[in-house]
């Protein structure tokens, strides 16, 4: 795979209804698919980790807001922040560490 950034940008395609053919997004930035994927690979190695641990849902749920954080077009620096920060007060300080180098290069 190519060390390239990925961008898309245009008119919404697929249906149109109800919008008299003028949606459109914004500049919908992919970001670097290379660091997206390490960072979904280092949260399912935690998510893996945890399950084995049999750790509470409340943590597990953080992994998976953060999943979902790191997906977004434009993830949210303060949210990925305290959702670290709870991972951080569980004993996870060492994985997030890794995590929050990983989620930098997202930002």
């Amino acid at each position: 795979m190519n060390d390239r950034d990925f961008e898309i940008q245009g008119p919404v395609i697929g249906s149109n209804v109800g919008t008299s053919g003028h949606a459109r997004t914004g500049d919908v930035h992919i970001g670097h698919i290379k660091d997206v994927s390490t960072v979904l690979r280092l949260l399912d190695e935690l998510r893996e980790d945890l399950n084995k641990a049999q750790a509470p849902t409340s943590t597990i749920e953080a992994v998976d807001d953060l999943r979902a954080e790191a997906r977004k077009p434009r993830p949210s620096k303060d949210v990925a922040g305290h959702l670290m920060d709870k991972l951080s007060d569980r004993g996870l300080g060492e994985q997030v560490k890794d995590l929050s180098k990983a989620f930098d290069a997202l930002f």
